[in-house]
């Protein structure tokens, strides 16, 4: 019986720690330029070592009714930027080629424009100072309109953790549909707590530890 003990145990601390770093990050951003109502979800997760998975969708039902819209271009900020060394995006599978066209990379020193009407400008608090910035999407050209993407981005000792309650930004183009059409584009931000997602296979192992730890105390108090 002790032996089963020592194992539940064991199995607490690694569901615990499985909770703490096996979740991917979602952060909820929202337009901050034509009166809110607009949305927009971005997730990040760790994908091997210095790479993170980061995916970025407007889709129903994040945004009811819509047709099109094009994701132009994603804005964020890191946790600790000094732990980072040199960056290389790559494209997740799933997507066409030519979904990252580019990027920028300097602490505290990405405008809010990239050029173009690929902006964050207007609205208020004035969103600019970023650490990173990356340009998607095609601008609502004839080879469709980019409303989910995927790409992993690898940038030595980066991990989701960076991610973790930091700003987000997102600009759309070529809006249309339902309660949309007339809105044309979006400028969206995230500013709050980023929400985490524990994964079908952690919520066990953290169920299972939570038992153990039951187990532990039961016996103090016999």
């Amino acid at each position: 019986m002790n032996y089963f003990k020592r194992i539940i145990s064991v199995a607490s601390i690694f569901a615990i720690t499985s909770f703490a770093h096996g979740a991917a990050i979602t952060t909820q951003l929202e337009d901050f330029t034509n009166g809110g109502g607009f949305f927009g979800e971005v997730t990040f997760e760790d994908n091997g070592t210095d790479t993170v998975t980061i995916s970025a969708n407007i889709a129903a039902p994040i945004n009811a009714g819509l047709t099109q819209g094009d994701v132009l271009a994603l804005w964020f900020d890191f946790a600790n930027f000094g732990a980072l060394t040199g960056s290389t995006a790559t494209f997740g599978d799933e997507n066409p080629s030519g979904i990252v066209n580019g990027y920028f990379f300097s602490e505290n020193a990405v405008s809010s424009s990239l050029g173009g009407n690929v902006n964050l400008n207007g609205g208020s608090p004035t969103q600019t100072n970023w650490d990173f910035a990356v340009l998607t999407g095609t601008n609502g050209s004839a080879n469709g309109f980019i409303q989910t993407l995927s790409f992993d981005l690898t940038i030595v000792g980066l991990d989701q953790t960076q991610f973790s309650n930091q700003r987000v930004g997102m600009r759309v183009q070529s809006i249309e549909g339902g309660a949309f059409d007339g809105v044309g584009s979006s400028k969206l931000v995230g500013t709050g707590t980023s929400v985490t997602v524990p994964e079908p296979g952690t919520i066990a192992l953290l169920g299972l530890g939570l038992f153990g730890l039951g187990v532990q105390r039961r016996k103090h108090q016999i």
